[in-house]
Parts: C-alpha cells; structure tokens; sequence
C-alpha cells in the first residue's frame, strides 16, 4: 500500500458531517502491521465498518514510523480512528471503551497554517476537545522535516479518539472554508539514521515554504522549481545509476525531478545567498532540481536505493 501524496488535513468545502477530509499520522512499524493484519485482513475490516479510505505508506529502513492516510466523510474517518486504535488494543469493535482500555497516542499530522484554529485562543479549543472527549491534546512546538506541518498528540481510549478526531476535523473544515490553503509542505518519512557518517547531505530545500503561487497537496500552480545538493560516496554512484542509467532514470521518473550526478571533484553552489554545501573526501556531488515535494522524493529514493546497497554490502562481507 503506497502513500496518498495530499496534505496533513486536507477538507473539501462541504459542512457538517458530510465534509470530506484527508488526515494523516505517524505510526511506528509494529501498530502499522497491526492495522494493516494478514493479507490485508484487518484494515479492509476498518475501511468496510468505517467507510472511509484507510492507506498505510511503505515502510523506510532505518525509520520506525510510517503514515497513516485515513480519508472521506468526517463522521467515516473519525469512525475510522476509533477502530484503529480498537485494532491496535485487540478490543471488540462494538463495545464501548471501558475504564481499562488502554490509552493509544494518534500523532495526527496538521499544517502549520491551521494549528492555531485547532488551539484556539489561550488553548481554548483543545481545552473543549479534551473536555468533550475526555482524550489529551498536545500540539509540538517545532514543524516536522521539510514540511510545514506540525504533530498534534491525541492521547486515550478508543471512544475519546473518536470523539477528539471529529472534533479536530470540523474545525479544519471550517477553517478550510474561511480561507482555503494551497501552501502546505507535506512531511514525508526518511531514513532517520544519516546513511553515511561524514556525508554532506544538506537538509531541506532553498526555500521550505513557498509563497503564493508555490506548489500546494490541492493543485495551487506551480512555483519557480528550487534545487537541492547533496553528496554521495563515490563508490556507490554505480548503483544509483544502474545498468545503461536504469535506476537513476526510475527515480527521475518516480520522484518528478531532475536528478544531474555531477563529475567528480565537483563543489556545491550556493543556493539564495546560503554557504555552498562541502563534500568530504570521496563523495559526490548530486544536484535535484525541481518542485520541493518532488525534491524531498527524489531525495528519499536515494537514500533507499544507497542504504539498501550498504546492507547488501555488509552481508557480503560477513558471509
């Protein structure tokens, strides 16, 4: 199952419970094969008792969190996380939390852009949601990697998520329908561990949040395209490229970006005025071009592709 591209909280403009929204969160791996069951068994049980779309993204190495795309009517997609975290405790899906249930934390995914009307004034609104559905709400400082999105932790029972996560979503409905955002840079999940000690990986794009204009999950046009540098050892460029430049054209392809390894000895340029990225000794200097969700791709792909090789490597060399 693949990930759905579109923003953390994505809502169409209809009202009320018939809305349509788009919300994602992090898992860790082990609740996501949970959710996920045997051959698929347990979240098609959850999207047919739910009636909402419920995706989990691939899993990354090196990374022990995936997303969760759960989308469709409001009242689907909150009936949805209910069962979910029913799913993850191993309760029966239609009974009611009791006083034992065990509280799951959803770490939903929300623009930073709507975060406020989610807090309200002094923290007024979370202050009704926790009230109202007796689940705790606490919303992280700092915006995920090259994204403008921010986590909001929603801590309880089965029923309290279910509650909480309505709530949330008619607020980013109604927000929504003030004033539409076309802006939001989606977090996508990378390796959280630098694949190669000493590599000169620049993190983030010349310009992480794009202004009018810029690339947005609910087709807004098209910003300038921006470029991203970064290095990679020598001795691996041969499988980013691949055989007659197969694999280098599959993640051009697959990401949407211009990928150009440069020659070698080649230096990093600097980007708006910032310091030119170094690389260390036997690296090379890979260029992507393109739109920043594009480039965040790209970007991953690579990663992949060189942490996969590595660990090919390191079982050849202990057999």
């Amino acid at each position: 199952m693949t990930d759905s591209t579109s923003g953390g909280a994505n809502a169409s403009t209809e009202s009320g419970a018939d809305a349509s929204i788009h919300m994602r969160c992090l898992i860790v791996t082990q609740d996501a094969s949970i959710i996920i069951g045997k051959g698929g068994s347990h979240v098609n049980e959850i999207r047919e008792k739910s009636g909402a779309r419920v995706m989990v993204s691939e899993s990354i190495p090196g990374n022990p969190e995936r997303i969760l795309n759960v989308s469709g009517p409001l009242d689907a997609v909150s009936k949805a996380f209910g069962l979910i975290v029913r799913r993850i405790n191993d309760e029966p899906f239609d009974k009611a939390s009791v006083p034992g249930s065990r509280a799951v934390t959803i770490k939903f995914m929300i623009p930073n852009s709507r975060m406020g009307s989610v807090i309200g004034k002094g923290g007024a609104k979370i202050k009704e949601i926790q009230d109202a559905s007796g689940a705790r709400l606490n919303a992280s400082e700092g915006m995920l990697p090259g994204s403008t999105e921010r986590v909001l932790s929603v801590s309880g029972v089965a029923d309290a998520i279910h509650i909480a996560t309505y709530y949330i979503g008619n607020i980013l409905i109604e927000a929504n329908e003030r004033m539409p955002s076309h802006n939001n840079s989606s977090y996508r999940p990378s390796s959280r561990r630098p694949p190669y000690t000493g590599s000169s990986y620049v993190p983030g794009y010349s310009n992480p949040y794009p202004g009018p204009g810029g690339p947005g999950p609910q087709g807004g046009p098209a910003g300038p395209l921006q470029t991203q540098q970064i290095y990679i050892p020598n001795d691996l460029v041969g499988c980013i490229i691949g055989k007659g430049g197969a694999k280098i054209n599959e993640i051009r392809h697959l990401s949407g970006s211009n990928i150009k390894i440069m020659e070698p000895g080649a230096t990093g340029t600097s980007v708006n005025g910032g310091p030119a990225p170094q690389g260390g000794e036997g690296e090379r200097l890979v260029v992507i071009t393109g739109q920043p969700p594009n480039i965040q791709m790209a970007v991953q792909l690579l990663y992949q592709r060189l942490e996969a090789e590595k660990q090919k490597q390191l079982r050849s060399s202990s057999n």
